[in-house]
């Protein structure tokens, strides 16, 4: 009688020679991940303390073939989470079985102090439009509040100052997660004012990999090397730090007019980079301005060094 054994995968890391994109890319889906265990983020801006949402979310945006979804599947053992691929509404949200009235609980719940993993996720354009309703409001402030048309009873979940809830005809929901996003849709040329929102909450980091690094990862090397940075989980940023992302970004500012649009929420993202690092990294600040301000990643590594801009892929 033949058995059926289960293979043990065991992470394997072939490093031939340095790959900028590769350890780039993984260092901020590090720092992305590690913001799942910050509760509360506060800058001390000039005037006043400013509270600000304290998880990072990316977009990781390639052609067919970059194995966005072998980066996702690798992110998810690492922190035992499973990506999930085309989320409605429903899934998203939450639903209520008709027949029994039972609650089912939406990603945005099950998902909350861990990374959100979305493989191929709907834009909203031949997609369910619901599905990034919820989403961007979770990313902007972790709440999301709407009246449903199905009657059930009274569901409440507690975690903390989290909470998950059925009542008086609406569902409610506090979480928080960062958020890693993969699609092989050029966001850039959509039409949606909904994806370019979405677009605008996240560090987008466009991409292709080098033919050695596909060539290792088909022969059991991985793509994501996970390395567990501890934040805490409340950090008020001081004001001399918050002058020096200030600066950074203001200086890209001056000279990149594409980055204009986003340099309010780079700024952002910036304080999300220092509250899990602790310690100021301009060269990987300049890095995700340059993400932002919409460089392919390999461009954007070259400008955060110094280095004269060659080619704008976008």
């Amino acid at each position: 009688m033949m058995t059926k054994l289960r293979r043990t995968h065991t992470p394997v890391y072939v490093r031939h020679k340095p790959q900028p994109v590769l350890d780039v890319t993984n260092r901020i889906l590090n720092i992305t991940c590690a913001t799942a265990a910050i509760e509360t983020l506060q800058v001390k801006e000039q005037l006043k303390t400013q509270p600000i949402r304290p998880q990072l979310n990316v977009v990781l945006q390639s052609k067919p073939g970059a194995l966005k979804t072998t980066i996702l599947d690798q992110i998810g053992s690492a922190y035992n989470v499973t990506p999930y691929s085309y989320v409605t509404h429903a899934a998203m949200i939450g639903s209520i079985d008709r027949a029994t009235g039972q609650v089912i609980p939406g990603v945005v719940w099950e998902a909350r102090k861990k990374p959100l993993l979305l493989d191929e996720f709907r834009s909203g354009e031949r997609g369910d439009a619901g599905a990034i309703d919820v989403l961007l409001g979770v990313l902007e402030s972790g709440h999301y509040k709407r009246r449903i048309a199905v009657p059930c009873q009274t569901f409440e979940n507690i975690d903390g100052l989290l909470y998950y809830r059925f009542r008086n005809g609406e569902i409610e929901v506090q979480t928080r997660f960062p958020t890693i996003i993969a699609t092989m849709r050029n966001l850039d040329m959509s039409r949606s004012d909904k994806v370019r929102a979405l677009l605008t909450r996240c560090i987008p980091i466009r991409y292709d990999l080098p033919d050695e690094v596909v060539d290792a990862a088909l022969q059991g090397s991985q793509l994501y090397y996970p390395n567990k940075l501890n934040a805490p989980s409340n950090v008020v940023i001081k004001q001399r730090d918050y002058q020096i992302i200030i600066r950074v970004a203001s200086e890209i500012r001056a000279t990149n007019r594409q980055f204009r649009e986003n340099y309010t929420r780079a700024v952002g993202d910036l304080c999300r980079i220092f509250a899990v690092l602790g310690t100021h990294d301009l060269e990987l600040y300049r890095l995700v301005c340059y993400l932002e301000a919409g460089y392919h990643i390999g461009e954007a590594i070259r400008l955060s060094k110094g280095e004269q801009e060659h080619t704008h892929e976008a």
